[in-house]
């Protein structure tokens, strides 16, 4: 029997992706190897939205293309997309797939059934991106809004708690433009948002909590906010919604659709309906024309903003991209400086959300390896693993 290996960079969406490739091949009669080195055939399932994650998967490609045993090798995802002229060209040994659709079946129709390795299980509801940030390529090869209907959701949800699956999260590329007409509850739109799924996934008569992977700012409605507040049992204390900048200006520049102000208003209203709740948010730090004034408007929109965790990226130009175009590039050497005084506050930021919460009890999930992951997004130690939904008292060890 043949064996296969898929190595996954990036998003939640593309490890449910490598979920449904890897059932294709245990279907087709094919058996996971359980390292790299011993695979007949091996899928890289790729990432592209920075310089870094093209670069680590590129090692990779190179280190398997010397594989004495020659084996079968496959590039799919985003960078395949992106870079296919390239990659054929440094890579002649290499399969590029440009549709990942075509190691799978269709995704409206086709389910994934258990995570290997995980506790929580990931469910697509929704691909692509049609905002064009300035800076993000994935409009570029994510281009086709598509979202998974209600009914496969509910049948696909109820298939993972069966499966042992106690927490569901939700990801897309971009799940608050989640969409699907039917003749069920409809928004003023004529058509089931994001909210009105959520609503429907929690109604669902089985013992589970739903986590929201990712969502804009601009797409949490009232609705939302309300759900989570009554539904603490069911719904994840934690939104991450991705700022990107404190900088109008540089907010600007990037395209997004939202002031500072207009962030800070949004989330002092989920705040003080979900005073417990996780905020995070991702940051871009080096973005051109960022000028000192710029960065130091950021630095003090996230020092006065109650999130308990950032993630930090270091603006790399993508090319295609209008901000791959734009003048007035802050040098690297800036760039780095900058990123350390951001994880600064980040840090500073962890640790001022664990302390409200140690010695209180919350509701959690199992990580794995002895780990339990809270409602509100902190990880907690246990002494052995637990299945289901339990109780854990926050300790000082305790990382967010």
């Amino acid at each position: 029997m043949q064996k296969y290996y898929i190595k996954t960079f990036g998003c939640k969406v593309n490890q449910y992706e490598s979920r449904l490739i890897s059932e294709k091949f245990k279907n087709d009669n094919f058996s996971a190897a359980q390292d790299i080195s011993e695979a007949d055939i091996i899928i890289f399932n790729s990432c592209t939205v920075t310089a870094q994650a093209d670069k680590e998967c590129e090692y990779f490609l190179r280190k398997v293309s010397k594989f004495p045993h020659k084996p079968q090798i496959y590039l799919t995802g985003c960078m395949a997309k992106n870079k296919a002229d390239y990659i054929k060209s440094v890579f002649p040994n290499i399969k590029v797939i440009t549709n990942k659709a075509e190691l799978y079946s269709d995704a409206a129709t086709q389910s994934v059934n258990t995570f290997d390795g995980r506790s929580r299980a990931f469910l697509k509801i929704q691909d692509g991106c049609d905002s064009f940030c300035s800076y993000c390529i994935v409009p570029y090869v994510r281009n086709e809004l598509w979202s998974k209907p209600p009914d496969a959701v509910f049948s696909e949800i109820k298939n993972l708690i069966k499966n042992g699956f106690s927490e569901i999260v939700l990801t897309g590329i971009h799940v608050g433009k989640y969409f699907k007409r039917e003749n069920l509850e409809k928004d003023e739109g004529g058509e089931l948002n994001f909210s009105g799924l959520l609503e429907k996934i929690i109604q669902i008569p089985l013992n589970f909590r739903v986590r929201i992977s990712s969502i804009e700012l601009n797409e949490i409605d009232d609705k939302l906010i309300r759900l989570m507040k009554e539904n603490p049992q069911k719904i994840c204390r934690h939104l991450h919604i991705p700022l990107q900048s404190g900088s109008d200006g540089v907010l600007k520049l990037m395209n997004r659709r939202y002031g500072s102000e207009t962030y800070r208003e949004k989330t002092n209203k989920i705040l003080q309906a979900l005073p417990d709740l996780a905020l995070t948010a991702d940051i871009i730090t080096g973005f051109p024309g960022e000028t000192d004034e710029r960065h130091n408007e950021t630095v003090k929109f996230i020092s006065e903003t109650s999130f308990a965790r950032l993630h930090i990226f270091r603006y790399s130009d993508r090319n295609g991209t209008r901000a791959s175009r734009f003048e007035n590039k802050v040098p690297p050497e800036i760039i780095k400086k900058r990123s350390i005084e951001l994880f600064e506050i980040d840090a500073k930021k962890r640790k001022e959300f664990i302390q409200k919460f140690i010695g209180t009890k919350r509701q959690a999930a199992n990580a794995g390896k002895n780990k339990a992951l809270t409602d509100n997004y902190i990880t907690q130690e246990i002494p052995y693993a637990k299945n289901g939904i339990f109780e854990v008292t926050i300790a000082k060890e305790a990382v967010i």
